[in-house]
């Protein structure tokens, strides 16, 4: 199911908020221009390549893999207009009318899967990476590039947010938690097109079969203001306060040690 959209701004209908609430995700149709996704990338890509120059020398890092798949964190503390676009009225929008309207950035990452990739990257749940409260918060998987069953989309099991937290178990290639037969569903997205799902839904991404095209996606993750890991009691600290009682609240950048 796709949304409808004007300009910058995005209007949720209650039918498609009723797909989110039973199927446990929405799909956005060209969100965003090929010019804004081009300026976007282009800077994503920079901080990619250092980071896969890094890893190389290591071969493994966390659940990053040298010349399979990398994930870089925390880009909106180093690029100010990285900031400013997690901050745009259509995220907002979104959030807003999904979580509420105290909404801040939970975390942000680029995620490239690279030509040949020849690894799933399992199925999980965004929670089962690091507990949070309030549980619900929200993933949104943007494509830089086309993003096909080809070069490694992702999947998903519709529905499977309906069943709360399931139990991780660690495995050489991250948390997973599911190891049954159904395939689930692929998410082929346009250039500039988006999928928001919830965080409690099963996902997971395939191997990239092609042999020239990364898979760029940039995830950008959103929960109520005052989201806290419960097993710590310490509040999330990855991002700026993006709306205050249902508004755009973003003002200027924010750099990591003037988050709160």
């Amino acid at each position: 199911m796709s949304i409808v959209h004007t300009g910058h701004q995005v209007h949720i209908t209650s039918e498609q908020m009723k797909h989110y609430q039973e199927q446990g995700y929405i799909i956005f149709e060209n969100l965003f221009s090929g010019e804004e996704m081009d300026r976007i990338c282009g800077i994503i890509d920079g901080f990619d390549e250092a980071s896969e120059k890094a890893l190389r020398a290591k071969g493994k890092e966390s659940i990053s893999r040298s010349g399979q798949i990398n994930f870089t964190a925390n880009l909106n503390f180093l690029s100010a207009e990285l900031q400013q676009f997690i901050a745009d009225q259509r995220f907002v929008d979104i959030t807003t009318t999904i979580l509420g309207p105290d909404i801040k950035l939970y975390w942000d990452q680029s995620v490239y899967k690279r030509p040949e990739a020849d690894k799933d990257f399992p199925w999980h749940q965004d929670n089962g990476y690091v507990p949070t409260e309030p549980i619900h918060y929200v993933t949104c998987w943007l494509a830089l590039e086309d993003a096909t069953v080809d070069n490694g989309c992702i999947w998903v099991q519709p529905r499977t947010h309906l069943d709360g937290f399931v139990e991780h178990v660690k495995t050489d290639l991250g948390w997973v938690c599911y190891f049954g037969e159904e395939k689930g569903i692929p998410v082929e997205l346009k250039k500039g097109s988006m999928v928001v799902f919830h965080s409690l839904l099963f996902h997971r991404s395939t191997p990239n079969l092609s042999k020239t095209q990364t898979r760029k996606g940039y995830v950008v993750q959103y929960s109520v203001d005052g989201s806290f890991n419960p097993n710590t009691g310490q509040l999330f600290k990855n991002g700026p306060l993006i709306a205050k009682d249902g508004k755009s609240a973003y003002e200027a950048f924010v750099t990591r040690e003037n988050c709160s």
